[in-house]
């Protein structure tokens, strides 16, 4: 049993005696959440649970914040044709603002060991989601890096900006409320009532707990098992990260790559002929953990291991909700330093990961273990999950969110290019990649905070991803 040093495991232990403790008959009957997904009375107030994912992502705004660092944003960039109606926009964004109370929510208080909640109180206006007019000239990069270092308080809001042939439509959203998925479905909801002007504003519920855990509080209680496994496995100490281990602040920055159609063709057969087309996860998580290699490598040292999480989407592909709340799960990976000198060594062994985690059902074992840490008072969960990892957190951060705005191919009456993500990032560990498809063609962003990486080292985390993803 190659785990976790005594300290390591003595802190999941320690936890795991804190629940048992208070996991009797009384807490049990606490615990049974009464919140509902249906849609909420005209009037009434909302109260939501916090996913495991949320309350994982408030403790890790609350480092953030402490280390000066800001709110976790994230971005959403439709690169949009001619035609766009932005009186259209507009009354679209008012509808929508109206409709979903998780836009005017906020933290509720909650009892010693309880769920954290949002707390949503009527009346809900139609300000909720603002829409700004840039003038001509505005530079995008600019802007972009702007409203991710903003600290103000509007949870989704929407920018317009002129652009040869047509728009950017910037999408300013807080990580607490949505994930890339989310937002992507936020956006279509207002193309949607865009389309419809007659329809009347309506409340409704587009929230809920993915991947929920098993019935009964024994079966709740052993779930988790297979998650801690995969964690002693792991032993996620003897990492690093470009950014180190101390939480500082830094502003926020990124590079976009889009691959153009040729590109993104042989990306597409590399990925095809080395995954079989069924699960591309591994395939780019080992670009990501290459290109990363590569600057330690520069840097002139090398970390005896890289070990990153990968989200896991819950809702399937044609399911239109639920539109808020991180609606994911998480693998874990991890690779030793040998591994990541070669791409398809590298993806070999996390394909073998990916395979083991999957039919032991880690992703679900980790929901559940969330849905335990949520009870934490979020300082406590922070020091724990800091403490779990030697401080450090994880090497990187990494995902995919697949075909962007795939349900939509007008916005407002122009016709959508191309989109993209853009989130910040923590620090630690200070720098990830993210991917997304638009058409066939691949976009590859990267961020960092400031002083995490100079900007030689993004140029040769450039060359690396387009290197494995190409071939070439």
């Amino acid at each position: 049993n190659c785990g976790l040093d005594a300290g390591g495991r003595g802190a999941v232990n320690l936890l795991a005696r804190v629940v048992r403790r208070v996991a009797g008959e009384r807490l049990r009957c606490m615990l049974q959440s009464s919140f509902s997904n249906s849609d909420p009375a005209p009037g009434a107030s909302v109260r939501v649970p916090l996913t495991g994912v949320d309350a994982y992502f408030l403790a890790v705004e609350e480092m953030m914040e402490r280390a000066g660092q800001g709110r976790h944003v994230g971005l959403s960039v439709v690169e949009l044709g001619e035609g766009l109606d932005v009186a259209r926009l507009e009354d679209a964004a008012r509808r929508f603002s109206r409709s979903h109370p998780l836009l005017h929510a906020r933290l509720g208080a909650r009892w010693p060991l309880g769920v954290p909640y949002w707390l949503a109180e009527p009346p809900f206006d139609a300000e909720a989601v603002p829409v700004f007019l840039h003038s001509e000239g505005t530079d995008l990069q600019e802007l972009c890096e702007g409203l991710l270092a903003d600290a103000r308080e509007s949870v989704f809001e929407l920018h317009v900006v002129p652009r040869q042939g047509g728009h950017w439509l910037v999408a300013r959203w807080f990580h607490l409320l949505f994930d890339g998925r989310g937002a992507e479905l936020a956006l279509e909801e207002i193309a949607r009532l865009a389309q419809n002007p007659e329809e009347p504003a309506a409340l409704r519920a587009s929230w809920g707990i993915p991947f929920p855990p098993p019935e009964g509080l024994a079966a709740r209680w052993r779930h988790p098992q297979a998650f801690i496994d995969r964690h002693y496995e792991m032993k996620p100490f003897d990492f690093e990260s470009l950014g180190g281990s101390m939480a500082r602040g830094g502003r926020p920055r990124f590079r976009v790559v889009c691959f153009g159609g040729e590109e993104s063709l042989e990306i597409r057969r590399r990925t095809e002929r080395f995954t079989g087309g069924i699960f591309h996860l591994p395939f780019f998580f080992a670009a990501a953990s290459r290109a990363h290699a590569a600057v330690f490598r520069a840097r002139g040292r090398e970390p005896a291991s890289y070990y990153s999480p990968a989200p896991v989407q819950a809702r399937k592909r044609w399911m239109r909700h639920p539109i808020f709340q991180n609606q994911v799960t998480v693998l874990f990976f991890k690779l030793l330093a040998e591994e990541t000198r070669d791409f398809e060594t590298a993806l070999a062994s996390l394909q073998g990961q990916f395979e083991r985690s999957v039919r032991a059902g880690v992703e679900h074992s980790f929901a559940t273990m969330l849905w335990w840490l949520r009870r934490l008072p979020t300082p406590l969960l922070r020091r724990f999950l800091l403490a779990d990892t030697g401080g450090g957190l994880t090497s990187f951060f990494q995902s995919h969110t697949g075909e962007f705005m795939s349900e939509t191919a007008e916005f407002c009456g122009a016709a959508i290019c191309n989109g993209w993500h853009i989130p910040s990032v923590s620090q630690p560990p200070g720098s990830g990649v993210f991917f997304n498809d638009h058409k066939g063609r691949l976009t590859a962003t990267i961020s960092w905070r400031e002083g995490s990486l100079e900007d030689a080292e993004v140029e040769l985390m450039v060359e690396s991803l387009r290197r494995d993803l190409t071939g070439c």
